[in-house]
């Protein structure tokens, strides 16, 4: 099974790819759905996530799904479609064994939600609809939802009871409040963080670092992406292999940072030693919080902390934006440090 669809009893499918649940024709189910370009509708479909309730929306928006999709995933074809109440936004893949499978465009950490809509039982029973009337599929992902949502329990009451449902293991993200301000932030923060923030500001002022927040356009985000790139080529991460320095990482950037700085969501600073940078913060603001992407920095200037001093340098500016969160992304001991709160998401996965 590829390494992006789940394992093991997350699945109860035969090694040959046959049916273990039966499929179940249902005549009741009314599908009043029709097939969309997620590409062509991006900004209807970004209305859309803003206005879903408890899912990852950053992470669900075009910029991110459409991105991944094509960096990161293997090849398959669309399956998004367009209801009454919103969007299932999706692909459908065969595997190598022959089952047909739908899953969300971006399943490589699972972040996105693929039912998108402001009415969450009403885009729950669209999606419902749609998978009972069709026969091109047999395993349905689903991710990006929680357990507890008024969505995920109206799903679960919509589908066919015969279907088996399988959970997969829940996706966590570190989530930190700007309220108050970066007095606030900070007093959120522990003692020895603080006091090592000072510390670090104090020998970064030394040595001469300062700070540059640079705003994209289409036009300028290659230029802005080498200048990533470059400090990326200097750092710890590109040294062990782990950076976006190359590979599918690096293509799944150069894809969205053209379409975040074509919406004005990009959010980048820069740590500059002299003409030279040393360090970048890269990120995204979508409705009132702030996604943290990459951040990275001169190895040779480790000493000096220039990773959390281009986090505090983004909290600053943040709150003068007036954005309320920072999402720090997903599970990393260091994002413990810098945030109180947590967003849980589960897969649920169907099979018929």
């Amino acid at each position: 099974m590829p390494a992006h669809l789940p394992r093991g009893p997350l699945i109860g499918l035969a090694t040959d790819g046959t049916r273990v649940a039966g499929s179940q024709q249902c005549g009741c189910y009314d599908a009043a759905v029709e097939p969309v370009d997620l590409a062509a509708r991006a900004d209807e479909f970004d209305a859309a996530v803003a206005a879903s309730p408890e899912v990852d929306k950053f992470c669900s928006t075009a910029a991110w799904v459409l991105s991944a999709s094509a960096a990161l995933m293997p090849a398959r074809t669309p399956y998004t479609f367009r209801g009454p109440h919103g969007f299932f936004a999706a692909m459908r893949g065969v595997h190598p064994t022959g089952f047909p499978y739908i899953e969300p465009l971006e399943l490589a950490w699972g972040l996105a939600a693929p039912i998108i809509g402001g009415d969450a039982t009403g885009v729950a029973e669209d999606v419902a609809a749609l998978l009972a009337t069709r026969t091109d599929w047999q395993v349905a992902i689903l991710s990006g939802h929680s357990a507890n949502s008024l969505q995920h329990r109206a799903l679960l009451r919509a589908i066919p009871p015969r279907w088996e449902r399988r959970r997969g293991t829940p996706t966590v993200r570190h989530v930190a409040s700007l309220e108050g301000g970066l007095d606030g932030f900070l007093a959120r923060r522990s003692r020895e963080l603080r006091k090592s923030l000072r510390k670090t500001q104090r020998a970064a002022a030394a040595a001469g670092v300062t700070f540059e927040s640079v705003s994209g356009t289409p036009e300028t985000a290659e230029a802005l992406y080498e200048r990533i790139q470059a400090v990326e080529a200097h750092s710890w991460k590109t040294r062990d292999g782990v950076g976006i320095h190359e590979g599918p990482m690096r293509e799944f950037y150069r894809l969205m940072l053209p379409r975040l700085c074509q919406t004005g969501q990009q959010r980048t600073v820069f740590a500059r030693q002299g003409e030279r940078d040393v360090g970048y913060i890269l990120g995204a603001v979508f409705e009132d919080e702030y996604r943290g992407l990459q951040f990275s920095y001169d190895n040779d200037l480790s000493a000096l902390g220039l990773g959390s001093l281009l986090q505090l340098e983004q909290v600053r500016l943040l709150v003068d934006e007036g954005v309320a969160r920072y999402d720090l992304g997903t599970e990393m001991d260091y994002k413990r440090r810098w945030a109180e709160g947590e967003m849980v998401t589960e897969m649920l996965v169907l099979v018929r």
